[in-house]
């Protein structure tokens, strides 16, 4: 069988339902990749919904990138900025065979990631497709307009996998979603979404920004997303309520926004820490990075158990935070105890309160979990997602029967 080379300068489609101006790791995830590849010469298209306001190219996109909107989207209820997409495929057949993808990417198993499966098999071109959501779990069917039954769970798993069947390979971002693909018959490759290093600011600029927001001397912990059911916020409030009592002069840092945003200020109020918790709202994405937001606080805490690789942490360790986050899923691959951050059983108040109390008293201990935070983030570069991203987007051209052949090994003892 004769091979195809893939060009130097490839020519990508990308394809999610998740992007500018809705928030949220998916989002982030091809974000960080697309403006990788633009960086190292590569066209990129994208091809998202519309929603209201996002009619302009986003700031944070290299300018090298072009955007296409899908037509025929629909807010969807309660989230803002998402839109839901009916495929109509003429107008983007139209436009992609005047892009001539060589590849197409998608990121969302929704309208869009079909429209793109669709349009890598009119042209007759390989189609990848990166694993971001865990849509059986009872956390996310939360978020859907039917029974969050056993049975609903399970089709939710089935049409993931059933989607990720059409695709010429599948990238997993850690090796817990890579295993739970393979319960489902479905190979993946590890890819890790990647994170750009960021410009740190000086010493004195990061006293005047905590000084900006109102945080003082005392030790902060601090929690970067979407503020939705599935983040398990309330156990991070509850676990802070008990930290005060021994470090009254604690404070938390919630930046973002979501859906949840109303029931968890109720939490805070309820739990009578107002006074302690910081919470900034949305900001910029851009702005976020720019101004070293994340070193609003020191220490980075998720309680949540339905992430594959939490795009926020890593981006907290690009700062040099520590993460502290529950045993679950693809957490314990970014978190290393004692190394850049510390471990809890899911769920557990106890084991929580008591790692927050540690680092909050441990000055040399955090000192230790900063270091390995930075380290952490250079070996999740986006430099070394990209080039990864390439050798896979070339083995599927060449060698679509077999994609991943010869693929680096993505494990830390081989980077």
């Amino acid at each position: 069988m004769s091979c195809i080379g893939a060009p130097s300068d490839m020519r990508v489609a990308l394809f999610t339902d998740s992007f500018l101006p809705f928030i949220c790791g998916a989002t982030f995830a091809a974000l960080n990749q697309v403006n990788a590849l633009a960086n190292s010469g590569h066209e990129v298209r994208i091809y998202c919904p519309g929603s209201k306001g996002s009619d302009a190219k986003s700031a944070e996109l290299h300018d090298s990138i072009t955007l296409r909107k899908v037509p025929l989207s629909l807010p969807w209820g309660g989230q803002p900025d998402l839109n839901v997409v009916f495929p109509a495929l003429w107008p983007t057949m139209k436009d992609l065979r005047a892009f001539k993808p060589d590849v197409v990417h998608v990121h969302t198993e929704w309208g869009t990631g079909w429209a793109g499966v669709y349009a890598a098999w009119r042209l007759k071109i390989p189609v990848v497709g990166t694993f971001h959501t865990f849509w059986d779990d009872p956390r996310y069917v939360h978020h859907f307009p039917w029974p969050n039954w056993k049975i609903i769970q399970r089709a939710m798993g089935n049409y993931s996998a059933f989607f990720y069947r059409r695709c010429t390979a599948t990238i997993a971002p850690s090796t817990s979603v890579q295993r739970h693909l393979s319960q489902r018959n479905l190979d993946a490759v590890v890819v890790s979404n990647g994170m750009p290093t960021p410009t740190l600011a000086s010493a004195d600029e990061i006293r005047q920004l905590r000084a900006e927001f109102g945080v003082k001397d005392g030790p902060t912990f601090l929690y970067l997303g979407r503020v939705s059911f599935e983040k398990s916020l309330p156990i991070c409030f509850e676990a802070f309520k008990i930290v005060l009592a021994d470090h009254p002069d604690a404070q938390f840092v919630m930046i973002g926004d979501g859906p949840e945003m109303t029931a968890i200020k109720e939490t805070v109020r309820s739990l009578e820490i107002e006074s302690s918790v910081i919470f900034t709202g949305a900001v910029p994405h851009e702005e976020l990075i720019r101004r070293n937001l994340p070193r609003l606080g020191d220490v980075f805490v998720t309680a949540s158990e339905t992430e594959n690789q939490p795009v926020s942490i890593l981006e907290g360790m690009s700062f040099g935070l520590p993460a502290i986050g529950p045993r679950s899923r693809g957490i314990p691959e970014l978190i290393e105890p004692e190394q850049n951050g510390l471990l809890f059983a899911p769920g557990y108040v106890t084991e929580l309160v008591a790692h927050m109390k540690r680092v909050a008293s441990d000055e040399a201990l955090r000192e230790t979990l900063v270091r390995g935070a930075f380290e952490t983030s250079a070996f999740h570069s986006i430099e070394h997602t990209g080039k990864r991203l390439l050798q896979l987007y070339q083995n599927c051209i060449s060698h679509p029967a077999d994609p991943t052949a010869n693929l680096d090994n993505p494990n830390r003892d081989a980077a």
